[in-house]
C-alpha cells in the first residue's frame, strides 16, 4: 500500500525515550516532516508486535536498544496536500521506553538524518521539531508520563482449513 495518498490509514510505531528531562529524537530523512526532528519510529510490518515494532524502530534509526514500558499516546496523524485530499494518514501508537535498560551506541540510522537528545523544555518553542512531538511534549506537560502497559503477547491466529481457528497469544 503506498504510503502517499493511501486508501487506508498506515498503522505505526513512535519509540519515546526521556532521560533526565530530555528526549531522544531523530531528524526525518523522508516525508512526512522530512528535515524535522521527530520520534524514531515507522510503520508496523505485517505480523509484527507493537512491542517488536517500537524496539525494532528504536535500534534502526538510534542504534539504542531498551525495555518497552507501554503505550503512551496513540496519535492519528493526516496530512492534507494544497487541494485538501489526504496526502497522508497515520495511526501511531507511541511506545515508552524504560530509560534505566538503555544499552548501545548513540548513532543515526535507517531513514534518520541525525539523532540527538532535546531538552523537553526547549522542544515547543522550536520551529525544527515536528508538530506531533510538540503535541506530545505537552500532553506529558500537562498529564505526566502515564502508561498503559503492553501485553507481552499479541493475538495471533492462524486460519485452519476446516474454518476453525486457532489461538496463539493472550486470550481476551
Amino acid at each position: 500500500m503506498p504510503r502517499e495518498y493511501p486508501e487506508y490509514a498506515v498503522a505505526a510505531v513512535g519509540a519515546v525515550l526521556i532521560r533526565d528531562g530530555k528526549i531522544l529524537l531523530v531528524k526525518r530523512g523522508y516525508p512526512p516532516a522530512v528535515g524535522k526532528w521527530s520520534l524514531p519510529g515507522g510503520v508496523i510490518e505485517a505480523g509484527e508486535s507493537l512491542v517488536d515494532a517500537a524496539t525494532r524502530e528504536l535500534e534502526e534509526e538510534t542504534g539504542l536498544r531498551a525495555r518497552p514500558l507501554g503505550v503512551v499516546w496513540v496519535l492519528n496523524n493526516v496530512v492534507l496536500d494544497r487541494s485538501g485530499r489526504v496526502k497522508y494518514h497515520y495511526l501511531i501508537v507511541d511506545v515508552l521506553f524504560d530509560s534505566g535498560t538503555v544499552e548501545g551506541a548513540l548513532r543515526a540510522g535507517g531513514d534518520a538524518l541525525d539523532v540527538s537528545w532535546v531538552d523537553l523544555d526547549e522542544v515547543c518553542a522550536r520551529d525544527d521539531v515536528s508538530r506531533t512531538v510538540k503535541k506530545l511534549v505537552r500532553r506529558l506537560r500537562t498529564y505526566g508520563i502515564t502508561y498503559i502497559p503492553l501485553d507481552s503477547s499479541d493475538n495471533i491466529t492462524q486460519e485452519l482449513d476446516t474454518g476453525y481457528v486457532a489461538s496463539r497469544g493472550s486470550q481476551a
